[in-house]
């Protein structure tokens, strides 16, 4: 007996085929004849009544593969002696492979025009057939305008459309009855059908208000799953109460639509009209989820339906949101944002299933898809912290897409290619697409090239519903299927709701400019309330005397907090927080003291010896030998160097109680060679040791992982991760500073501003390599100037002596309120030293700011580039100015300030032209916020001597605009007498050519060691 025909099997009857026609039934040949194209006019059986008529279905491009599927798909379970039968491969395997058709979304119209040519040629033109795109999914009738049309007529007349389409077919061909392979469960516990019930049954499944895509999906666990989902009998059907439930949802969500657009008919809402299903259809993905687990769901959505979202998922009191409407004052740290943008962190008790869920929504700009890698990372934050990394049980994502963003931008795609990657998956995404149909003004035929928005979900075996909007129901009973398969599968899953924007863009937007035809069908279209209210009348689910009840107790719901609203006189941040960081937000304060970022020596000793120690039965790469004998050396020196201060940052907070997350293209072993954190055997496959594990008994958890070619989307996902775990040290590592760039986005909407618009902190740390090396123009420069002009830091008053400033101030107070009150940190350090105490410095410190580093390239082996232990030592903190301790001031003459690397170029050129006594180098290792008291107090020192700013990027670049302001404000003086050592302006960030390089260096260290 044969379970299923395999390739071995099919290569045999191929191969007796390609021998003798004969010698196989004539099922066989003629299914050998079609796949390999045999023109009908050779076909030996060109006057059978079953000859393929049309060469333009023929297939001769289909792989084996595809072949082979199919025929197990078809004959899975069947018997040696079934399926050598004539009757049983053309007749049921026919019906089998129309199943087959319509699983795979075939055109009905195609498919029975098509059918009338061939019934045999079903085989190959069902795999490539994508019937979705007839399915009946668009409320305005716009789409494939006549599959409302084919279905009432099929679901009607079956017999008549066959007859139509299928020349020569009878009705005791539509009546006769055909077994049921099982590949389908559309019979239930019948074995068999008529053909007109099979067509009538897939018609409604699979043609209908449903475009169901997912026989792309590889796992015939999952496959089995879904088709049982979907074709069994009567699974669609939802209890009475359950659809109550579901005319709850609708009317608030459209009856919340209309008080804004009485109250507030003249602001943009950016309301949810037009696709109000999306507000029951979350509202499931929740309950059904809390069924399977799930405590706290994650959820990350443009401005389209925010506000819809907030007040009926959520459960925001509306007065909040009303609040967001009035011209009021806004208390708090912060410049706030619009209220479509905003966020908040609730609990909420579910109506159905009456379990407790924690919502979040985080707060995003209109970026669209850009808070996608953000809510993930967030996500996984959560999932590490309680233990749930592994399949996400307690904690998911749902991620609230517009049709248009969801194919046009790339984090899109970014980010769900991160969904099974072992240190970023989150379990499974849930992803609803808010279908208006349209982008902005763009018509859907002109923003995509593919066949629909979600197509890029494809990549990752993601089974996609689109659905009806007009279809409450049906959008309900897929969202509930949606979360099962997430818990069941834990793999992304797609919503795609299609419906219509009733407005335009937004509600001062007037859409007849470019879309007439559509607006003019939106204008005479009943809103689904309306719709699904006549449904349920008509069924006897509801009463009207129900339905009007409800609608005025929600409606006077919505006065009474409107009311409430217009006595609120100011705007609280704090109602918007998206993250549970109550306590940590109440002990913060700009006088808390922050403490030594120093540790023991013998912990340095500890960690210097497990970091240059080669592992235990790991066969190690000779690079890594030799590295962990230099590590040797200079730890016998007491030394440590860059790679080595950066290990015992890490560590030591590991010891502590504090986990780390290192990610980013390379960092395992670092970009430059330098970190080699997971050592691999060179001869073994998956053997490798994590240098940073298990040094100290019950450390906490410490994470280092490569990640995929992202900027833009892991960028984001640390965000989110470090949004989420304040107690965390969360890094992200640029490949070279330079790629920065591919992340602008994240940059700009989210780490510089976010506490400023949202309240959010965050203490991710961006190692950005920068240094010019004559290594080209997109490995050279991390930008600092971007970094230093997006700084909030005002320079009209030196720290510590404005009209309010707090008399006796230390200079260390001063700094740890800059610190404070700045957006961000960006530093540019030159010692391992320097570096320990930063990133120390970020957790130790009593609230949150992100720091930006310009981390090294060549300086990472640089033998002047070492600190010793004691810098590192007890009560020793970090140095935001490191001043010229080699020489005399009195006999200075020029002062060179500077930053990075270009101190270890300054050195070596003072050295060679012997003017160690004349030229004092002083760097600044923290720029922003800048260290006036100690950068004044140490100008003191020299008051004749000439002051220039040095740095080797171009003029326009680097920190020079920056810092000019910020000196001649410490200290008083003219602009015009801070000189600029440096290279020219330039558009580049740098040369490729190591001529030009080598003449720039030169010119430039000529103008600063030259003395007036």
């Amino acid at each position: 007996m044969l379970n299923m025909i395999n390739n071995q099997y099919l290569d045999h009857i191929y191969k007796a085929w390609i021998k003798n026609r004969k010698s196989v039934s004539s099922s066989w040949d003629s299914y050998f004849k079609l796949i390999y194209a045999e023109s009908p006019k050779d076909s030996p059986s060109n006057s059978s009544p079953m000859r393929v008529s049309s060469s333009k279905f023929m297939t001769s491009n289909l792989t084996a593969d595809k072949r082979s599927f199919f025929l197990k798909e078809s004959i899975r379970g069947k018997s040696d002696s079934q399926m050598q039968g004539d009757q049983y491969l053309i007749g049921a395997l026919d019906v089998i492979a129309t199943i087959r058709a319509y699983q795979v979304l075939i055109s009905c119209v195609k498919f029975l025009h098509f059918l009338a040519s061939s019934y045999i040629h079903v085989y190959s033109f069902c795999l490539k057939a994508r019937g979705h795109l007839i399915a009946d999914i668009d409320p305005l009738g716009i789409q494939n305008s006549e599959s409302a049309k084919l279905q009432n007529t099929a679901n009607l007349a079956p017999a008549i459309v066959v007859r139509q389409h299928l020349k020569g077919m009878t009705e005791a061909d539509m009546s006769r009855e055909f077994p049921l392979a099982s590949l389908t469960v559309i019979g239930g516990d019948k074995k068999s059908l008529s053909l007109r019930e099979i067509l009538m049954r897939l018609n409604k499944i699979y043609c209908g208000h449903l475009g169901l895509e997912y026989t792309y999906i590889h796992d015939l666990n999952v496959l089995d799953w879904l088709r049982e989902k979907f074709e069994t009998p009567g699974a669609w059907e939802l209890p009475e109460e359950h659809r109550k439930w579901i005319w709850m949802n609708i009317m608030r969500a459209v009856s919340f639509e209309r008080f804004l657009r009485r109250k507030y008919g003249t602001e943009k809402r950016f309301g949810l009209e037009g696709c109000e299903s999306f507000i029951p259809s979350i509202a499931e993905c929740m309950e059904t989820s809390a069924l399977k687990g799930v405590e706290t769901v994650v959820i990350g959505m443009a401005h389209r339906g925010r506000l819809n979202t907030l007040a009926n998922i959520c459960l925001k009191p509306m007065r909040q949101l009303f609040t967001q409407f009035n011209p009021i004052a806004l208390e708090g740290f912060g410049s706030g944002d619009v209220k479509y943008h905003l966020g908040t962190y609730s609990e909420k008790l579910l109506e159905r299933i009456k379990k407790k869920m924690t919502i979040v929504i985080m707060a995003n700009s209109s970026h669209l898809e850009a808070i996608d890698p953000v809510i993930v990372g967030r996500v996984r934050a959560e999932q590490v912290e309680k233990g749930d990394s592994k399949h996400g049980v307690k904690t998911m994502a749902i991620l609230v897409h517009g049709d248009a963003a969801f194919s046009g931008q790339g984090v899109v795609y970014e980010t769900i290619h991160l969904t099974n990657l072992p240190e970023y998956t989150t379990g499974g995404v849930m992803h609803i697409v808010i279908n208006n149909q349209i982008g902005f003004t763009t018509d859907p035929r002109y923003s995509r090239s593919s066949e629909h928005c979600t197509d890029v979900a494809r990549v990752i075996n993601a089974p996609i519903f689109h659905i009806h909007a007009d279809d409450p129901d049906l959008v309900t009973y897929c969202s509930k299927v949606a979360s099962e398969y997430r818990a069941t599968f834990h793999n992304d899953v797609v919503i795609d709701i299609v419906g219509y924007r009733r407005n335009g863009h937004n509600e001062m937007d007037e859409p007849m400019l470019t879309q007439p035809l559509m607006y003019k069908r939106i204008r005479n279209h009943p809103n689904v309330l309306s719709i699904y209210s006549n449904k349920l009348l008509k069924e006897g689910v509801i009463t009207e005397a129900f339905a009007k009840e409800e609608i005025e107790k929600y409606m006077s719901h919505c006065e009474e907090e409107f009311k409430k609203a217009q006595t609120i006189n100011s705007i609280q941040m704090n109602d918007w927080h998206d993250v549970p960081w109550i306590e940590f937000f109440s002990n913060q304060s700009p006088r808390k003291k922050i403490p030594p970022t120093g540790i023991d020596i013998a912990t340095i000793k500890t960690i210097c010896i497990a970091i240059s120690t080669s592992p235990k039965d790991i066969e190690c790469h000779a690079q890594v030998l030799r590295m962990m004998d230099r590590r040797t050396k200079l730890m016998k020196s007491r030394q440590v160097d860059w790679a080595m201060g950066e290990c015992l940052a890490f560590l030591s907070l590991l010891k502590e109680g504090h986990p780390v997350r290192l990610s980013g293209q390379d960092v395992e072993r670092g970009t430059f060679t330098q970190r080699m954190h997971i050592i691999h055997d060179q001869n073994r496959d998956k053997i490798y040791k994590n240098m940073l594990h298990d040094v100290f008994p019950r450390q906490a958890l410490y994470t280092v992982s490569n990640s995929s070619l992202s900027e833009f989307g892991v960028c984001g996902f640390e965000v989110g991760y470090s949004s989420y775990n304040h107690n965390t040290l969360t890094i992200w590592e640029g490949q070279f500073g330079d790629f920065a760039n591919g992340c602008q986005v994240i940059i700009d909407s989210l780490i510089c501003s976010g506490q400023a618009k949202w309240g959010r902190q965050m203490g991710l740390v961006l190692l950005l390599p920068h240094g010019m090396e004559a290594q080209g123009p997109e490995h050279s420069s991390a930008r600092l100037e971007r970094f230093l002009q997006l700084c909030d830091d005002e320079y009209i008053h030196v720290p510590g002596t404005e009209p309010d400033a707090l008399i006796g101030e230390t200079a260390e107070q001063i700094m740890t309120r800059q610190l404070f009150e700045i957006n961000w940190i960006v530093c540019n350090p030159t010692t391992p030293a320097s570096l320990f105490h930063l990133l120390r410095r970020q957790i130790l410190m009593p609230f949150r700011k992100p720091l930006v580093i310009m981390s090294p390239k060549s300086l990472l082996r640089h033998p002047m580039a070492v600190s010793s232990f004691e810098e590192m030592g007890p009560d020793t903190s970090f140095k935001p100015m490191l001043p010229d301790l080699s020489v005399k001031p009195r006999n200075v003459k020029k002062v060179l300030l500077c930053t990075g690397k270009v101190y270890y170029d300054l050195i070596v050129e003072r050295q060679e032209q012997q003017l160690e006594d004349k030229i004092a180098i002083i760097r600044i290792e923290q720029i922003c916020p800048f260290p006036y008291q100690l950068f004044i107090e140490e100008m003191r020192k020299y008051p004749r001597a000439e002051i220039m700013w040095v740095q080797e990027e171009h003029k326009n670049q680097g920190a020079y605009g920056y810092v000019r302001d910020r000196i001649a404000l410490a200290l008083g003086i003219p602009l015009e007498e801070i000189k600029y050592g440096g290279r020219p302006t330039s558009s580049s960030p740098a040369t490729g050519s190591r001529i030009i390089y080598k003449n720039e260096y030169d010119n430039m260290m000529t103008t600063v060691m030259k003395l007036d």
